[in-house]
């Protein structure tokens, strides 16, 4: 070195600088610049993966918009059936209407069940969903313009089982024609079933009309279907809140003067019916499987020939010995038919 001009010192200087230069780029700026490559490189991937995820996000909250909107598609289809059905509760709903509608004349009503087709699935399976109709028949009679009416034991004349005179002479002066125009039953039938239709025309259809011409008189009869259907699995909750939905009307109800068929003579002393006899005719209609052949048959014979109360008449005896024999019945004798 010491050999050496300046001019070579200054060279070798500026030789050790460019190789230190070249040193440093090599091993920490070339490596700072590879190991930002790849942390922007990594950058990019986890941004992409943000925006996948971004996306699926949106994607959810747009299916989660239309999960609800058919959710509430199917709460619609299963608010127009009703959520179950109770016979009871239906027919006390029909009634009432027409009652409360004047016209309170029911002859009969009737239900019974509707089987609609089964509903096949696009897959042709069968779907475990089914629809249950319940049909409710009614039959009102109109009044005639003469004879006097009777609902819930109005205009009766009887009081304790006896007939009161009095209101009996006063409803024998109401007994004469009154006019077509008094006739009622018709008009009240129409305005009954127009309200019934609009109580729910989705869950409720009247099926049939009709009228029959009778003596002087009307009988009108209506069939009005009722809706419902069983869902497995039920997205909405069931309204119950209608009145033909669960039981409104009386409970409790003093039930002491009822009975279940009717005797020959009523004897509850709590009954609206106390000392009503049975018709004749009535007491000696049918066969009577439990009894013997020949008890009928004389119960019948003495029905038939000296009337029901006469047979009935406590302090009698009826003795059925044989043919060709005699019963006492109270003061009379018959011949025994058998």
């Amino acid at each position: 070195m010491g050999n050496l001009g300046a001019r070579e010192k200054y060279g070798l200087i500026v030789l050790g600088i460019v190789i230190a230069v070249f040193i440093i780029y090599v091993f920490g700026i070339r490596s700072a610049e590879s190991k930002y490559d790849s942390l922007v490189s990594e950058r990019n991937e986890l941004q992409a993966q943000l925006d996948y995820y971004e996306s699926l996000k949106s994607q959810n909250a747009e299916t989660q918009a239309q999960i609800q909107q058919i959710e509430a598609n199917i709460s619609d289809v299963e608010a127009t059936f009703l959520p179950y059905i109770e016979t009871e509760s239906i027919e006390q709903y029909v009634l009432k209407v027409f009652e409360d509608n004047g016209c309170p004349y029911l002859v009969s009503v009737n239900t019974e069940d509707i089987t609609p087709a089964s509903v096949t699935l696009p897959d042709g399976t069968a779907a475990t969903d089914a629809v249950i109709i319940k049909r409710i028949t009614v039959q009102y009679s109109t009044t005639d313009g003469f004879n006097i009416p009777q609902y819930n034991q109005s205009n009766s004349v009887m009081v304790n089982g006896a007939a009161d005179e009095a209101a009996f002479n006063e409803m024998l002066e109401q007994l004469k024609w009154q006019g077509v125009d008094s006739i009622v039953g018709y008009d009240e039938f129409v305005a009954a079933l127009t309200e019934i239709e609009a109580e729910n025309p989705d869950c409720i259809k009247i099926y049939s009309i009709g009228a029959d011409d009778e003596a002087g008189y009307i009988l009108l009869n209506a069939s009005i279907d009722f809706y419902s259907a069983t869902f497995t699995d039920r997205v909405s909750d069931p309204d119950t809140s209608a009145p033909y939905i669960t039981w409104n009307g009386d409970t409790n109800i003093d039930t002491d003067g009822g009975f279940i068929g009717m005797p020959f003579i009523v004897e509850n002393t709590d009954s609206a019916w106390l000392n009503v006899m049975m018709q004749d005719e009535d007491a000696i209609a049918g066969d009577r499987a439990f009894a013997t052949y020949y008890s009928n048959a004389i119960f019948s014979a003495n029905v038939s020939e000296f009337g029901l109360a006469e047979v009935l008449d406590t302090e009698g005896v009826v003795n059925a010995t044989g043919e060709g024999e005699e019963e006492v019945v109270g003061d009379e004798t018959v011949e025994a038919e058998g």
